[in-house]
């Protein structure tokens, strides 16, 4: 989490700003605030670099409500907490629903540093799980190309149940299937296996890659026979099985 803290503080009066700043400084001491009191100064501070936006509810010609929906269109990522003597509940409840983060009474302030730190840690785990779905796609992106390129015939099935939950384009070749026909059915509907393999069906030898011959049925109904090797992996913590093939000589 931050230390160096840079907080739009929009406040009309000078010594609640002083008492809200000390407050938080003791807390972060590298802390830069920025106080404005006018709309036009909070709109060009919306403009700068800022970790966080503290806004009081009522001030002559400017009021919160005003103040949230300006930083909720402008910058939604930064959190906004109202600090506030005059909001009442109704109010207070209202703002949430519009996108504040929280609210602090000032005869309360010793609920500030909470409602802050708790602020701060949302964005930092907003920021992680953004930062994970991206490796995500990326590594999902990488896969999905280098599964599209074997040269093989490949079936990414569920070792428990067997199910295929992903194959390729060389597989609808190879099985006359379109990819929706072949995804969720068992591998055992589509793979016959006939020689090194044990009795358990989906199970698959002890040594990785493994050959084996197989037999496929075609969407015509024709079995042709498959040379083709089993490869248990784990994808995302899930035991799976990849089955490689490609058309033998000779058909049956």
């Amino acid at each position: 989490m931050k230390t160096a803290l840079r907080i739009l503080n929009l406040e009309d009066n000078e010594r609640d700003a002083e008492l809200t700043e000390a407050m938080i400084s003791a807390r972060w001491p590298e802390c830069r605030f920025v106080r404005v009191d006018t709309r036009e100064e909070f709109i060009s501070a919306l403009d700068e670099d800022i970790d966080l936006i503290l806004s009081d509810y009522t001030m002559p010609g400017f009021n919160g409500r005003e103040a949230l929906l300006l930083a909720r269109e402008k910058r939604p990522e930064v959190p906004f907490l109202f600090v506030s003597g005059t909001i009442g509940e109704d109010a207070a409840v209202e703002a949430l629903k519009s996108g504040a983060t929280d609210y602090v009474l000032k005869h309360r302030l010793i609920r500030l540093i909470p409602a802050v730190d708790r602020a701060l840690r949302e964005v930092e785990e907003h920021a992680e799980r953004e930062r994970a779905e991206e490796a995500m796609r990326q590594s999902e992106h990488k896969y999905r190309e280098l599964f599209e390129s074997l040269s093989d015939a490949a079936f990414l099935a569920d070792e428990k149940s067997g199910k295929i939950i992903d194959t390729n384009r060389q597989a609808e070749k190879l099985l006359a299937f379109s990819r929706g026909e072949i995804l969720g059915r068992n591998q055992a509907e589509l793979l016959s296996v006939e020689k090194t393999v044990p009795s358990r069906i989906g199970a698959v030898p002890d040594a990785k890659n493994q050959p084996m011959e197989c037999k496929s049925i075609r969407g015509n109904h024709r079995t042709i026979r498959v040379d083709g090797r089993a490869t248990r992996l784990t994808l995302y913590g899930r035991p799976l099985i990849l089955w490689l093939c490609h058309e033998a000589d000779g058909k049956v």
